[in-house]
């Protein structure tokens, strides 16, 4: 026949030099965690360049458009007329909310 038996655990206390190190790590956690938080708010009230800006092609005179983005700026870039199949180039400038596109035959 078995005797059933109950055994206290002991409970390990912490040290206050363990309890200094977790408190400081959840402090560095929540700090973090804000700063995530302010660059995702202050990104999301960014505005965002997005547009398209009509050209014309150098060579024919054919109209069309380039999609513009914020990160374009001070880019060229290649392209062919879709009529005249001509190379040609898009010289993007973007100041403040606003795209200036150049075009000249390449």
């Amino acid at each position: 026949m078995k005797v059933a038996t109950k055994t206290a655990k002991i409970k390990k206390t912490k040290t206050p030099a363990e309890d200094h190190e977790e408190s400081r790590e959840r402090h560095t956690a929540e700090k973090v965690m804000q700063t995530v938080l302010a660059e995702h708010k202050a990104e999301s009230e960014v505005r965002r360049l997005d547009q398209w800006v009509s050209i014309e092609c150098p060579h024919c005179g054919e109209a069309g458009e380039l999609h513009v983005i914020a990160e374009m700026d001070g880019q060229s870039i290649d392209q062919n007329c879709m009529v005249c199949c001509r190379a040609f180039v898009a010289h993007v400038e973007v100041e403040e909310d606003e795209a200036h596109v150049g075009v000249e035959a390449a």
